[in-house]
């Protein structure tokens, strides 16, 4: 059963849930609010309960959404510093050296190199395994050195990674399930 409490200008929207097997009630606060009632609760008295503990709810629905604010925050923090590492682990093996790394969330494409010398790749690669992060890199960083995809490219993208054509079969074949779960 779906009900609304208002808080100030907010309107807090919770579900009630009732059981045969539950003594107390109980109020949950996540994404959602739900409050677990015994059967026997009527609902006036529900009501009370939650008019009563409002400023309560509304608080640790701020300290929820904060929390996830954080966690997303420090997840795209690490993604960011792991592919820029990597990046530039990788640079020096090839002997090039991007000006700025970028990363972001791309809509359709996994990387891309500027004429200015930045590689922006796609933040959705950390959903990729390892070998495939690698293979785009690489094929990013070649493209300091080489414009285009010449067969002097792909000659020279085949000096740092041999099995590259596996990894663009991976890519194309898993390129929309990736995508779909960008955020």
């Amino acid at each position: 059963m779906k009900q609304s409490l208002k808080h100030g200008k907010t309107i807090m929207k919770y579900s009630i849930i009732k059981s045969k097997r539950r003594k107390t009630s109980e109020i949950i606060v996540d994404d959602k609010i739900v409050i677990r009632t015994p059967v026997s609760k009527p609902l006036n008295e529900i009501k009370g309960i939650m008019e009563n503990k409002k400023q309560w709810i509304f608080k640790k629905q701020l300290e929820f959404s904060n929390r996830k604010k954080q966690r997303k925050f420090k997840t795209k923090t690490k993604t960011s510093e792991y592919l820029e590492k990597r990046t530039l682990k990788l640079a020096s093996k090839i002997g090039v050296t991007p000006k700025k790394v970028v990363i972001k969330n791309l809509k359709s494409r996994w990387g891309s190199a500027g004429k200015t010398g930045t590689i922006t790749l796609n933040q959705a690669l950390v959903r990729t395994p390892s070998r495939i992060i690698d293979y785009v890199i690489i094929h990013e960083l070649c493209h300091l050195k080489i414009i285009g995809h010449s067969s002097r490219f792909w000659d020279l993208l085949y000096l740092y990674d041999k099995k590259y054509k596996n990894k663009v079969q991976w890519l194309e074949h898993n390129n929309e399930l990736i995508f779909n779960g960008s955020e």
